[in-house]
């Protein structure tokens, strides 16, 4: 049987005997006498005919392998059709994942159901990404616009995908990370055990997803999870009244941050950059000496050039540092820094600290002259481009002679 036999029945049995037969106004009285009829073919010939309809199908690929053996030309107008066809395709194909997610308000499937259908969906991309790709190649003029559009909605799918499955982690996150950075959580560690927990759960649930759509998510999922713990750090809930208290929730912080940057390694996570992040937050805490602490300081806005100087003065407030003069000295840092890279906008892959807000904190304009000699001596040993050092050589040796005056 041909494909378009099989097409045939199946259309059929399906839709023309229900409406040229049962719909006729002359039959369906008599049908409705008697009892309703069921449909010509059972459920298991029905099924096992579409699954010969999709076997039969796949070997039309063979048409794009053959047809470049009759002519080179031939071959290219054989791709470019089946690749226009494949971008229209896959445009309907992210409308109905569109509205999938947007139904799902209503019909609301279990979570598990609703997790399961939507890595279904993001698995399909990557087979089809590939098609794209080999179509493409055949060189056609045209072939570059259908390529872009193909890829275009494989895109929205995955990301629309990809999304759906972070939200809801975070929903489920979202009540424990709000109970990090304050004093229980110093002294207990149930709620960042429950996160970890979540996360385990999750991350076993995503071992379905094909590698493409996967690292993306584990990228995204690396860096929120690394935010949402940030974040409250931020809003200075906790107030550190003794070094024993700063180097207690120091190890705390590294303790967590350690576990953290193990259970993403172990996911592969490609955001690796984003580990370093709360150990020297945890330096900032713990150090006492202030050259120290401006040098943690200078490490850290060199890793992440994004943050800024309320994220080091919400720091300073959590390790209940009020004396102004030690503040400013710090503070001078950023300062010095923000001054340098001022023409310069931090790379989108490195974003981190700028998307997290800070709590509302009193801040004197810090002079220059405020960076300690000590300081001005550790962080010229930091490695920054040359126009960055220059300067700040100049004003290290602008300030030098100030004093001195």
């Amino acid at each position: 049987m041909t494909v378009s036999d099989l097409y045939f029945v199946l259309d059929w049995n399906s839709n023309i005997y229900q409406r040229e037969v049962l719909g006729r106004s002359e039959i369906a009285p008599l049908v409705n006498k008697v009892r309703e009829l069921g449909p010509l073919l059972s459920p298991e010939t029905r099924l096992s005919l579409e699954e010969d309809c999709i076997a039969a199908v796949k070997v039309l690929r063979t048409h794009t392998d053959k047809a470049p053996q009759i002519t080179a030309d031939f071959g290219r107008r054989m791709s470019q059709c089946c690749l226009s066809c494949l971008a229209e395709f896959l445009q309907s194909f992210q409308r109905k994942v569109e509205k999938f997610h947007e139904g799902q308000a209503e019909c609301s499937l279990p979570a598990d159901s609703y997790t399961s259908r939507t890595i279904a969906l993001v698995n399909c991309c990557p087979p089809f990404r590939k098609y794209v790709r080999d179509l493409a190649r055949c060189g056609h003029p045209e072939s570059e616009t259908a390529e872009g559009q193909a890829n275009a909605s494989l895109d929205k799918v995955t990301r629309l995908c990809n999304r759906v499955l972070t939200n809801q982690l975070f929903q489920n996150l979202k009540p424990y990370f709000h109970k990090l950075m304050k004093r229980k959580w110093l002294n207990n560690s149930e709620a960042f055990n429950t996160i970890m927990a979540l996360l385990s759960e999750h991350a076993q649930k995503l071992k379905k997803m094909k590698p493409e759509p996967y690292e993306m998510l584990v990228k995204d999922l690396h860096h929120g999870v690394l935010t949402e713990y940030v974040r409250p750090l931020m809003r200075v809930r906790i107030i550190c009244t003794s070094s024993k208290m700063r180097s207690k929730m120091a190890a705390k912080l590294r303790s967590e941050a350690q576990q953290l940057q193990e259970f993403f390694a172990q996911l592969k996570s490609t955001s690796s950059w984003l580990d370093a992040a709360v150990p020297h937050l945890a330096g900032m805490i713990e150090l006492e000496d202030t050259p120290a602490i401006q040098m943690e300081v200078g490490f850290l806005a060199k890793a992440f050039p994004d943050m800024q100087k309320k994220h080091v003065s919400a720091l300073l407030d959590v390790r209940g540092l009020q004396n102004q003069v030690q503040r400013q000295s710090i503070l001078a840092v950023m300062e010095a820094l923000e001054q340098t890279e001022e023409e310069d906008s931090p790379c989108q892959d490195r974003v981190f600290f700028s998307r997290i807000p800070t709590s509302e904190v009193s801040c004197v304009r810090v002079k220059l002259q405020h960076l300690s000699h000590v300081g001005h001596s550790c962080l010229s040993r930091l490695r920054w481009r040359p126009r960055q050092r220059r300067q700040w050589q100049r004003r290290a040796k602008e300030n030098e002679a100030e004093s001195q005056v």
